[in-house]
């Protein structure tokens, strides 16, 4: 192979890697995203019944 090619091969090799790990990264961040707003929405409802709680004493 000539050195143009392996030039070009690294750099399409390159773009792929990037595109990888991009898609992964997003995947990532949708899942932690994902798992945040579950907590966030527990303790929200926790929250709301010690408020009711409270009230009923």
């Amino acid at each position: 192979m000539s050195q143009d090619t392996k030039l070009i091969l690294f750099f399409i090799w390159v773009v792929i890697a990037m595109l990888i790990s991009t898609v992964g990264l997003v995947m990532i961040m949708r899942w932690y995203h994902r798992e945040v707003t579950k907590v966030k929405k527990q303790q929200a409802e926790e929250h709301q019944k010690l408020n009711n709680q409270d009230k009923n004493i």
